[in-house]
């Protein structure tokens, strides 16, 4: 899990308390490998911690936990269990910077209510915010337009990636970022703005990729575009992805004025995992479907299938259903995105 706290000062073990905790000193045990870290901005790499009584924790940063079914060691699983912890909440603005230009940061939210990424200070990032949802072993991403990240809402203790852009990063949260909303809401779409995704299921399996219309939009890559990252857990799973200058996105951004007719690359892949935990794409049967009910009025999409050469128009049809290709394999862990 990706996590944060509204309260600074040594809180890790307070924090945890509920969770099982190994392999620094005020851990369960000691021994074994820690699964507590911290992910350092200049350095660019994961630390874990030494000592979880002493180690600080400052309200804005992130932390990485891995969690055990077993919190106390005796075989049986016991999640769900509730974290609470000790101290004064924090009530202050917080800021993480010099995070180097394309580098990356683990940030939390600082506060016990959940916050608005939309309204958050931001100088020299991307636009995207990147929640982990270890549930369906996916990010979960927003551009401030469209992606699985709802509304951009990040709740309380949650941790996320940010990404910086055009030059050092930083941002700031602040306590006018909060935000009274904790389920979806809905907001009026203006037609020079809006977003439509693809969702794509083969049985259990469904993920979904974002396509943005704003004014910041490029053809290529933009600060608005959102990359589909790696899971932490590999598994077997299907996948959505749109592609600009080769990378890899989960969220496309595209101008919302443009003359003429844009291509998107999309590909869906079935991947599965091997010994040597790779990616190993193969055949399967997928539907794929989309959500135009935030598309911008002028906008008009046809889904061309390369390998068939049939096209269809997305507004007169709601699903197609197609077989995915046995196309190689690439490693299933790394620092960069899903290609």
């Amino acid at each position: 899990r990706m996590m944060s706290s509204p309260v600074s000062g040594t809180i890790y073990s307070d924090l945890l308390a509920e969770l099982w905790t190994q392999g620094m000193t005020g851990a369960d045990v000691t021994g074994g490998d820690a699964n507590v870290w911290t992910y350092s901005v200049a350095g660019q790499s994961w630390s874990a911690l030494s000592n979880l009584s002493t180690a600080s924790l400052t309200a804005g940063a992130g932390f990485l936990v891995y969690v055990y079914a077993d919190t106390d060691n005796d075989g049986d699983d016991d999640l769900a269990v509730t974290l609470s912890v000790n101290g004064t909440a924090n009530n202050s603005s917080a800021t993480v910077g010099s995070i180097a230009d394309g580098e990356w940061a683990l940030i939390g939210n600082p506060y016990v209510a959940t916050i608005d990424w939309d309204d958050v200070t931001k100088s020299n990032l991307t636009t995207s915010a990147y929640v982990y949802d270890d549930a369906n072993s996916r990010y979960n991403a927003w551009n401030s337009s469209a992606g699985n990240l709802s509304n951009g809402l990040i709740a309380a203790y949650q941790g996320f990636w940010v990404q910086a852009s055009g030059g050092t990063g930083s941002v700031t949260i602040e306590t006018a970022d909060k935000s009274t909303t904790v389920g979806t809401f809905y907001k009026t779409v203006a037609d020079n703005t809006g977003s439509m995704s693809f969702s794509v299921t083969s049985g259990d399996y469904e993920d979904r990729t974002f396509v943005s219309f704003m004014a910041n939009g490029a053809l290529g890559m933009d600060n608005s575009d959102a990359y589909k990252l790696l899971p932490m857990t590999p598994s077997e799973r299907v996948v959505g992805i749109s592609y600009a200058e080769g990378n890899g996105l989960d969220i496309s951004n595209l101008p919302s004025s443009y003359e003429g007719s844009i291509a998107i690359p999309l590909d869906v892949m079935y991947l599965t995992v091997d010994d040597d935990y790779n990616f190993v794409t193969g055949e399967i049967d997928v539907a794929m479907s989309w959500d135009l009910s935030s598309l911008p009025g002028h906008v008009s999409l046809t889904l061309t299938d390369n390998v068939t050469g049939a096209a269809v128009n997305l507004t007169e049809e709601s699903e197609i259903i197609f077989s995915t290709e046995a196309k190689g394999s690439f490693p299933a862990y790394g620092s960069g995105g899903v290609n």
